[in-house]
């Protein structure tokens, strides 16, 4: 792996058009949503749950969502990335009510919403609608901040972190390396494998080194400035994430090489996140003190401080607004106002591509605790013959790596495979005149005279009603041999990747696994 990266080059503009007709549409826009939660999504609501929730009210307020600055970035001749700033601030009145006679209601009255929406746009063709497939997703988790009343101004703990996780939650599956992807032609020659998914564009290697002034969550009532940590660090970027070792009691922790994470990623405004907690995971707990800061950084603000190939080593204040100092000792630096730190190691690795000399001039083995020496691409792109029940519910690709002497690596999943919305005739007739030519076709109208009707080729009607012909001959002769049991085909057009430090001899396992995470059967 190399350590060279080129900053692209884009095109910002504001929004100021947009934000002024959205202005005039969202009391509409906003009027549909209230009514879509009332009328729909609480009666789903109530008959799902067992505590009969639903929507006393629902109002998002006066405020109007805002968009832009927007960030457009041309990668290639088929490929334009868009990234979108979007702002949400109101006072809201929310009342969501459990129980027959609503006694237990959870409240919210003001939301507040920022995030950065990346939408690329490939390929892009010659022919309408221009754009082949949309993919959607946020690079780094949106910021969403709800202000509780109701049950939460009550005396019950972590209730309100529980809404808020909750609420995180739904947003993290569109969040890297999650993403949505919207077919917008219905041509499958014009998808491939590339334009549905996201490669990867390096990696980066994070090692915490020490913390530096961090919160003392052990201490005695009495005792002066006498309070000490079992702290150690869950390092995340995307859906990846690292535990360091515990270093125990000290609030100035050094963690050792060692606890070194290398995270895949696949945008620059990706962003690593280090909570730095207590373990206090003896046999009865001693404090309810759990994170002692916590820091959030891009790999754009990280990049734009390293130095070529060489480590870098920086100094970073924790974030400790969310810290319960009131379990405290009064002389903590938290209370004190003394910033709690840690120290950041970091590297960027840019993919270079593999030579032959580069594998034969290898005449060492590899450290234990080497960089990877690259990255493995597995492609899921499309195949038949899976069961339509299990299909239904959602089957999913699990990939991992297993190296000699080690134990199995993490695993990396894909998205629940599609199903196609209909048969692939290969043919470029519309959709939209498939069931009007079956309807003629119906009517003994000839090929030639259906094609008059539509005004098409007769040689695409030709072929359409022959590949329709032969796709009723095959659906029938596989009712006949297997009855009603339904396979189906399903596609991914996806990308999983995983680290690979020893490519002589690491193994790639892949496994089809269903709903609940169950091995349907692996591939060998």
């Amino acid at each position: 792996m190399a350590s060279v990266d080129d900053e692209e080059g884009c095109e910002t503009s504001s929004l100021i058009w947009v934000n002024s007709l959205l202005k005039g549409l969202w009391p509409n826009a906003a009027t549909a949503l209230e009514n879509f939660i009332k009328n729909e999504l609480t009666s789903k609501l109530r008959d799902g749950t067992p505590f009969s929730l639903h929507f006393a009210r629902f109002s998002l307020g006066n405020g109007v969502p805002s968009f832009g600055p927007i960030e457009v970035r041309r990668h290639s001749e088929s490929h334009v990335l868009l990234e979108l700033e979007t702002r949400y601030s109101s006072a809201v009145d929310i009342l969501l009510t459990a129980g027959s006679t609503g006694s237990l209601s959870l409240g919210v009255k003001r939301l507040d919403f920022f995030g950065k929406l990346c939408l690329e746009l490939k390929p892009l063709l010659d022919t309408w609608p221009i754009v082949g497939a949309v993919i959607i997703y946020f690079a780094a988790q949106p910021k969403l901040e709800l202000q509780f009343s109701g049950i939460v101004d009550a005396p019950m703990p972590g209730l309100a972190k529980r809404v808020q996780a909750a609420v995180d939650g739904l947003f993290s599956t569109l969040v890297l390396p999650n993403f949505k992807c919207i077919q917008v032609t219905s041509d499958e020659r014009m998808l491939s494998l590339a334009a549905c998914t996201r490669e990867p564009i390096g990696v980066l290697k994070v090692h915490v080194c020490r913390g530096i002034n961090l919160a003392g969550a052990n201490w005695k009532m009495g005792a002066v400035r006498s309070f000490t940590s079992n702290p150690y660090c869950v390092v995340r970027l995307g859906g990846t994430s690292l535990c360091t070792s515990t270093v125990r009691n000290t609030t100035n922790p050094d963690w050792p090489e060692t606890d070194t994470a290398y995270f895949i990623v696949h945008n620059r405004e990706q962003e690593v996140q280090v909570d730095v907690m207590d373990n206090d995971q003896g046999f009865f707990q001693r404090n309810f003190v759990g994170l002692l800061g916590r820091l959030r950084v891009s790999v754009s603000q990280l990049l734009s401080m390293r130095d070529a190939a060489k480590e870098k080593v920086c100094r970073y204040k924790l974030d400790t607004s969310q810290v319960k100092s009131g379990l405290l000792h009064v002389d903590d630096p938290v209370n004190t106002g003394v910033p709690s730190e840690i120290d950041l190691k970091y590297k960027w690795l840019e993919f270079a591509p593999a030579s032959v000399s580069d594998r034969a001039d290898r005449n060492h083995p590899y450290e234990t605790h080497a960089e990877p020496h690259g990255v493995a691409l597995v492609e899921l792109h499309f195949g038949t013959g899976f069961p339509e029940e299990a299909a239904m519910k959602g089957l999913r690709w699990k990939c991992w790596i297993q190296e000699a002497g080690a134990a199995a690596a993490a695993a990396v999943y894909s998205s629940s495979g599609k199903s196609p919305e209909h048969p692939d005739f290969q043919t470029s007739l519309p959709d939209c005149l498939h069931h009007a030519i079956d309807r003629l076709n119906a009517l003994s109208v000839d090929a030639a005279e259906i094609a008059a009707i539509i005004e098409a080729d007769q040689a695409e009607v030709e072929h359409y009603l022959m590949a329709k012909s032969k796709h009723v001959e095959s659906e029938a002769q596989r009712k006949l041999e297997h009855g009603e049991v339904q396979c189906m085909e399903l596609s991914w057009y996806e990308t999983l990747a995983v680290l690979v430090s020893e490519p002589d001899t690491s193994v790639i396992h892949l496994s089809l696994v269903n709903a609940r995470g169950e091995v349907m059967g692996p591939l060998e």
